[in-house]
């Protein structure tokens, strides 16, 4: 099955915020998966405000854990992306700080002004109680990458022994759905500490690929190696305790995000544009297939294909 015509089918799923969009969009992913012959099945596990579902491919002792969470976020207020295009989001300290900084600012206004740029700013942030209608990038993309991984390893059964995929939800949410999976899975005794972790989320389009860690990773090194033959721009990026991704729920055993992202203004930042918009539109599958012939190849390398 081509890369297209996976992306056709995920269209049909533009939107997964709400509990019945999630679970329309799972019961297709899971019959695509068990289609191609994968053992699936559904953790779920009721968290203090939000209930998480994540589906997984049945694997014992993975030594590749492919991850991509595919709930989708609301709106951010328009007047956000200049601000995260100046200081970037793998510095969300330096964001945080400015952004505080403008609203301390507004006070000192004329009246009439600030009256009008609050009660502006204040309505702005109804947005974020809508859900985004199109998330091409966030996170189809990384969607359509692990499922075009499994669906090229299917027919692999060594690969099938030692590969596990696994859709998260409620990563939008505080990566909710990572940390129940991270729980269930210590709660049961299944095997992840040792395996190679990787996230793929915004990997439809953006001008460089960047690999996250937080905290020491072999995993972002190796990979990095591979990703420097024949894209030397590729970034390896520390955001230390600073969470952006699921990764970040697995962190202690060096997992990584893997996107494409943009130079922020300040030095050594990088962005990932129109996420969180209407202009979520776009999505390169020539961008998602280098990603996933990369992370194949990475495969290759440490013997598991």
């Amino acid at each position: 099955m081509a890369l297209a015509t996976i992306f056709e089918l995920l269209k049909a799923y533009p939107k997964r915020f709400r509990r019945t969009e999630k679970e329309a969009f799972l019961q297709a992913a899971t019959q695509l998966l068990e289609n191609w012959g994968y053992k699936t099945r559904q953790l779920e596990k009721n968290g203090k405000i939000w209930t998480s579902v994540n589906l997984e491919t049945k694997v014992k002792s993975p030594e590749f854990i492919i991850l991509a969470h595919y709930d989708t976020p609301t709106m951010l207020p328009p007047w956000f992306e200049p601000f995260i295009r100046i200081f970037g989001h793998t510095r969300p300290y330096f964001l945080s700080i400015m952004l505080l900084v403008f609203f301390a600012l507004l006070i000192y206004l004329p009246g009439k002004v600030f009256a009008i740029l609050a009660i502006v700013t204040g309505l702005s942030f109804l947005m974020i109680l809508l859900p985004n209608p199109k998330n091409y990038n966030d996170n189809t993309s990384g969607v359509l990458g692990l499922l075009s991984l499994a669906e090229q390893l299917k027919d692999i059964p060594r690969a099938k022994r030692r590969v596990k995929f696994v859709l998260v939800d409620n990563e939008e949410m505080i990566l909710t759905g990572a940390e129940h999976l991270r729980d269930l899975w210590e709660e049961e005794g299944t095997s992840f500490g040792d395996a190679r972790i990787l996230s793929l989320d915004c990997i439809g389009w953006g001008k460089q690929p960047v690999i996250i860690r937080n905290g020491p990773s072999y995993i972002g090194v190796e990979l990095l190696s591979i990703f420097h033959e024949e894209k030397p721009e590729s970034k390896l990026v520390n955001m230390g305790l600073m969470p952006l991704n699921d990764n970040y729920i697995f962190r202690d055993s060096g997992a990584v995000l893997v996107s494409y992202m943009n130079k922020a203004s300040i030095k050594n930042s990088y962005y990932i544009k129109n996420i969180h918009s209407i202009f979520d539109k776009r999505i390169d599958l020539n961008q998602v297939k280098w990603i996933t012939d990369n992370i194949l190849e990475y495969m290759r390398r440490q013997d598991v294909i």
